[in-house]
């Protein structure tokens, strides 16, 4: 019941909610044909720049049914703080614990053919001129899960750290803001280090290959 919800919500908000991200922002998608080589049921693995991604990716992709319900990696402080998200495809990150915890939602879920979003920074970083370090999470869940990736690079000039929207209201009305969404060539984890990772730290490797491959697409 609750697949047929998030469903219906999701649909429901695709359009609204991608006409105010033209209006509000000089939103652009590209690399949405890399999507059919990956197949009905993939993960989505972005870089991480405000609080409004979960939006933008849900919106950068194509209106087709096949691609929903979409379910993405939400922060645990949000998912219980706001009850509605789970109605909406969040799912809990669960971060600090083991892998194995923390992955099981999301590799049940593409066990069931559905697909996920992950954002393999863990959180929205807010340094100037450094990275953080993608965690092993996704390697883990793509090793598991036996899924396509498909990396998507967010460019934008929105900045995480001023507010909740990602920038002030004035900027917001006034079009200073822009988001752009690359979409690359999806890929099996197992190209990243040439084989299935097993060990941490193998699985780390691994886990820097997939956000190069993010930052190059």
């Amino acid at each position: 019941m609750r697949r047929i919800i998030i469903k219906i919500l999701q649909l429901s908000a695709y359009w609204p909610l991608f006409f105010l991200f033209r209006i509000l922002f000089n939103f652009k998608v590209k690399g949405t044909d890399n999507l059919q080589k990956a197949g009905n049921s993939f993960i989505v693995v972005a870089n991480h720049v405000s609080y409004l991604d979960p939006l933008s990716v849900f919106i950068a992709l194509p209106f087709r049914l096949k691609y929903f319900p979409l379910f993405y990696m939400a922060s645990d402080y949000f998912y219980k703080v706001i009850f509605f998200y789970r109605f909406i495809g969040a799912i809990r990150a669960r971060m600090g614990q083991d892998l194995e915890l923390s992955s099981m939602a999301f590799i049940k879920k593409l066990a069931e053919d559905e697909r996920v979003v992950i954002f393999p920074e863990g959180g929205i970083y807010k340094g100037v001129g450094i990275k953080r370090r993608p965690r092993r999470g996704i390697s883990y869940v793509a090793a598991k899960s036996n899924k396509f990736i498909v990396p998507l690079k967010i460019e934008s000039n929105l900045d995480g750290a001023v507010s909740v929207m990602g920038g002030t209201i004035i900027d917001l009305l006034t079009g200073r803001h822009w988001i752009k969404m690359v979409f690359g060539e999806p890929f099996k984890i197992e190209e990243t280090i040439g084989k299935a990772p097993e060990s941490l730290s193998e699985l780390r490797k691994a886990s820097e290959s997939v956000f190069k491959r993010i930052e190059t697409a």
